[in-house]
């Protein structure tokens, strides 16, 4: 879903404005760790304060052990109870269901997590739960032969197996986890009720049915198709809000894209033009203004930000101390540090830079108005119909 979600993963209740204490044993920000949601509240020490720190993979360890099972299952309750409401609700699926079946549904929703590569559903199998992505990335694959053809992804917010439900047959896809995973399972009979009692949620349904009934078919049809999603989930593509692309068969690498970006930025691009490439399409060294941001992550001074509803994280030069921190977090290497005399704490820092999508610029990114030749040009990879479309422009041609 479009927008952002705040989720309250403080242990104590609070209202926007308000003010709580959190005292010793109190822990916090598990829920937006996990789930990779905005945390809810600033968190300020009023005394002198010891805090231990568990990043998310140590986290994730931690929840894996069998004897920490009450530790897992307090995070957990602790998600249900104070989160999952405010999740299901973003689901635009869920929407207008009334706070007595929500209710409900906090209760009888199963909470599930799955390692990178692991089989969620496999094809033709029973269909006996809806699932709901709380975080990470799934692929949506269908088989062709020997072959698991991608069909599509599904990120924070999406869902699956209402086609299995609605039609009580097995799974016409299997589901695989590109990523750590995290799931809300909805069972049959609790699915089956809101479907019986909620017209609006049956007439969506069928309609999500048609459009992954045609998704497969096209995977079969064009098996091309599929390759173009599964580069964008070996490469991390499929994070990509605005991901630069280049046509190599019109380019003429005269450098006009990374010209225009240094002089928009004061003389230092924010892009390296050679990056990977995939038949015609060079993608080049560039922030993808990913949908979850893990550079954002452990920023010591908040310099790294993304206004709500906006495309563009941007980092701060006046707060910036060169830690390293995000350059080390980013997983396709597109934070590059260049040498600052930095006035805030007045010393030289290697400052953390990255692209911003020309931030302020009324004509947009200047590496696509100013390329010559039309070569240079900017696609979400949420939007699949788009990327099949610009990517398989070589075969139209």
């Amino acid at each position: 879903t479009d927008g952002t979600v705040i989720l309250d993963d403080m242990p104590v209740g609070a209202r926007p404005g308000e003010r709580v204490l959190l005292e010793a044993g109190e822990v916090f920000g598990e829920l937006s760790a996990m789930s990779r949601y905005p945390v809810s509240a600033d968190v300020v020490a009023r005394t002198e304060t010891r805090c231990l720190l568990i990043r998310t993979p140590a986290l994730r360890m931690l929840l894996k052990q069998k004897p920490l099972a009450e530790f897992k299952q307090m995070i957990d309750e602790r998600y249900r109870s104070r989160s999952l409401a405010t999740h299901l609700r973003n689901v635009e699926l869920f929407a207008e269901l009334d706070a007595g079946i929500i209710g409900e549904l906090q209760q009888a929703a199963e909470l599930v997590s799955f390692e990178p590569g692991e089989q969620i559903v496999d094809q033709d199998t029973p269909g006996d739960a809806f699932y709901l992505v709380r975080g990470g990335y799934v692929k949506v694959g269908v088989r062709a032969g020997a072959a698991s053809l991608a069909v599509t992804y599904l990120r924070k917010g999406d869902y699956a197996g209402e086609l299995s439900l609605l039609l009580d047959e097995p799974w016409p896809f299997s589901l695989q986890a590109l990523e750590h995973v995290e799931l809300v399972t909805i069972a049959r009979p609790e699915f089956e009720r809101i479907v019986e009692q909620y017209p609006n949620v049956r007439e969506q349904l069928w309609r999500a049915v048609v459009t992954r009934l045609k998704e497969r078919g096209v995977a079969r049809r064009n098996p091309l198709s599929a390759q173009y999603l599964q580069m964008a989930m070996d490469t991390g593509l499929i994070h990509g809000e605005s991901v630069l692309l280049i046509d190599l068969s019109t380019c003429t690498r005269c450098d006009d894209c990374v010209r225009a970006c240094a002089d928009t930025h004061g003389g230092t691009p924010r892009f390296i033009r050679e990056g990977t490439r995939f038949r015609q399409w060079s993608i080049p060294t560039a922030c993808y203004q990913c949908t979850d941001p893990v550079c954002m992550i452990g920023c010591p001074t908040g310099a790294i930000t993304r206004p709500i509803g906006s495309l563009e994280v941007t980092i701060n030069k006046d707060t910036c101390i060169g830690c390293h921190n995000c350059v080390k977090r980013c997983p396709w290497d597109n934070i590059v540090e260049v040498p600052y005399s930095s006035p805030t704490i007045d010393r030289d820092i290697e400052l953390a830079t990255k692209c911003d999508l020309c931030l302020g610029r009324t004509q947009g990114p200047a590496c696509v108005q100013m390329c010559p030749h039309g070569s240079a040009t900017r696609i979400s990879f949420k939007d699949l119909e788009a990327v099949t479309t610009t990517l398989s422009a070589e075969e139209i041609t």
